[in-house]
């Protein structure tokens, strides 16, 4: 099988993921879970016969180090009294999602792109299926949602308090606040028609992320768009100021416009936004009792201690948590570990410059290379205070991907190089969008680190 074939199956993961879900809706015999799985782990195979799997950093050392504690967690999980299915079935949606952080590491810059293009579509495909549901409401839809239990009570009224598509409001909320940050990877190309898609893409994520009426997702696609045009404003410095004022200009006059001809819609969406502290209170109490009922604080209780398969198990789990969750299942000792290549990577991209192919430092900041996978990383941090969006098979890969990918961008030289030019204040009557080996002398491949 060549390598082409299957980077090419990994970035068709997620529309694959998005088809099983869609097919569960009329085939209810399709186990979701194990499907998932098995195509999730037949990347995972591509990923390790690809040679993404690197120590090269200093991340990638902690990482792989916080991979294999989670593996070997399994054998004080068993040993403090849960079952080895528990740990097992925890290792088809926590652990193998991570892996997804070497293909980001491994995938150059066409490969990145495909990535992105592909979870982005599968997201807004998502979306589109919810949205057409959401109106339609037929009554298949509504006893499927029943089933599932999305909702409480199968009628129209109760489905349309939040758009659940075919996977639920919360991990829905995720996937498309998550598509909203990925679609910044186009937004910032130098290619006018990458652009437009990127702004097709963000404006879709957006609106479907509020269709989702997910507090958490809402907080961060508000984020991100701050976010955004600090970088653009003040980091890169690339944009007019009238821009800014024009971005300001726009977003208050469709406020007004929903408030005035929707006004329904904005109270609830307000109500929504203003309602994020109480879920903390909402919760506060779990976390609590889940860290103080904790057999050892310093290797924690083992992966899937705490999760939702424990509940026979475990008087104390975390069902919305995921920060808590990981604390609790791999104590100080992992808990520091993914907090370090974490905190690596935020202080590398405030920091490191870029270099120019001929060797001088550029002004812009690696920050500025990096915006979409730190509004994703950043995003899973916000969402997991609240939820365990780091334990959904769905959710996880992308979070994990951006991690990886942020690792190479800030690390790898031929990574730095392959961003030359990239962003739109460069002059568009170039021929060459990237950077490639035979434009620099002496480069290294830039699929080097396979």
């Amino acid at each position: 099988m060549s390598k082409k074939l299957i980077k090419d199956y990994i970035c068709l993961i997620y529309p694959v993921f998005t088809l099983i879900y869609f097919l569960y809706v009329f085939f209810s015999s399709i186990r979701t879970g194990i499907t998932m799985t098995f195509f999730l782990a037949l990347g995972v195979v591509g990923i390790c016969v690809l040679g993404f799997l690197t120590v090269r950093t200093t991340e990638d050392k902690i990482f792989g180090l916080y991979v294999l504690y989670n593996l070997l967690s399994g054998i004080w999980c068993v040993a403090f009294g849960i079952p080895v299915g528990v740990y097992i079935g925890e290792i088809s949606t926590t652990l193998l999602p991570m892996l997804l952080y070497y293909a980001g590491r491994g995938f150059d810059e066409e490969y990145a792109a495909r990535y992105y293009h592909g979870f982005i579509l599968a997201a807004l495909l998502m979306g589109l299926i919810g949205a057409v549901f959401y109106i339609w409401a037929p009554q298949f839809y509504i006893d499927f949602s029943y089933v599932n239990e999305f909702i409480s009570k199968a009628d129209a009224p109760t489905m349309r308090v939040r758009m659940n598509s075919i996977i639920g409001s919360g991990p829905m909320g995720a996937f498309v606040a998550y598509s909203a940050c990925a679609s910044a990877y186009f937004l910032r190309r130098k290619e006018k028609r990458e652009r437009i898609t990127g702004l097709v893409y963000i404006i879709l994520s957006i609106l479907f992320s509020f269709m989702a009426n997910q507090r958490s997702a809402m907080f961060c696609v508000i984020m991100l768009l701050v976010f955004l045009n600090l970088v653009d404003f003040i980091v890169d410095k690339n944009k007019p100021v009238k821009y800014l004022w024009m971005e300001i200009a726009a977003v208050i006059a469709l406020l007004l416009g929903i408030f005035v001809f929707a006004r329904g819609v904005f109270e609830k969406f307000l109500i929504r936004l203003a309602s994020i502290p109480d879920g903390f209170g909402e919760r506060s109490e779990s976390w609590v009792a889940a860290v103080n009922n904790m057999v050892n604080f310093w290797i924690g209780d083992g992966l899937g201690s705490h999760g939702h398969r424990a509940a026979d198990y475990q008087t104390y789990i975390v069902a919305d948590g995921g920060l808590v969750k990981i604390y609790a299942e791999m104590g100080l000792i992992g808990t520091a570990m993914i907090i370090f290549v974490v905190a690596l990577v935020y202080i590398k991209s405030a920091n490191n410059r870029t270099v120019s192919p001929e060797g001088n430092a550029d002004s812009r900041r690696k920050l500025s290379l990096i915006v979409p996978e730190i509004a994703i990383i950043t995003s899973a941090i916000l969402m997991s205070i609240g939820s365990n969006v780091l334990e959904m098979e769905l959710c996880a890969p992308i979070a994990y991907f951006a991690l990886g990918r942020a690792v190479r961008l800030l690390n790898d030289k031929d990574a730095g190089e392959e961003y030359v030019g990239r962003f739109n204040d460069e002059p568009e009557d170039k021929h060459d969008d990237e950077v490639t080996e035979g434009d620099i002398e002496g480069a290294p491949a830039a699929e080097g680190i396979i």
